[in-house]
């Protein structure tokens, strides 16, 4: 399960929308607890999309190493630390590619979220998937909005 402030949710779906029709792409702040059951979001760190052929609109995103690194550095001293990552999906569902599969996934204690923006450049859907155990496939994970 995740976590979320609301307005979280609210800046990663204007993050989305504010790239469109390329991919966003971003880092989940906060906390895993319940033995890796729960993520709880306090922050969303947006980062650059840093796929090579980024002027084309193949829809692929990257986050870098360095990115990862320096939102882990940022928040420790917090006690918080990165519990997944967040990207858009333009003009496709919500829902988890191969690609995201196979290159996105870090670790089955962390949640990826999508959002879906359709023509226009309006949000819509927004769900969130936690990698299954043997790595095989993405399994959604109930959204719970923080206070």
């Amino acid at each position: 399960m995740i976590v979320i402030e609301p307005s979280c949710l609210d800046a990663v779906k204007r993050h989305a929308e504010q790239e469109y029709p390329r991919e966003c792409c971003g880092l989940l702040i906060g906390r895993i607890e319940d033995d890796g059951r729960t993520r709880v979001v306090i922050e969303i760190y947006p980062v650059s999309n840093a796929w090579a052929d980024s002027d084309a609109l193949d829809h692929r995103m990257l986050i870098t190493p360095q990115d990862y690194m320096r939102a882990e550095r940022d928040f420790s001293k917090q006690g918080l630390g990165v519990v997944g990552n967040y990207h858009s999906h333009p003009d496709h569902p919500a829902i988890p590619s191969q690609f995201d599969l196979e290159h996105l996934a870090p670790w089955p204690t962390m949640s990826c979220i999508v959002v879906s923006v359709r023509a226009g450049g309006h949000a819509g859907d927004l769900r969130s998937w936690e990698l299954a155990t043997d790595r095989s496939r993405f399994n959604e994970e109930e959204v719970s909005k923080g206070s």
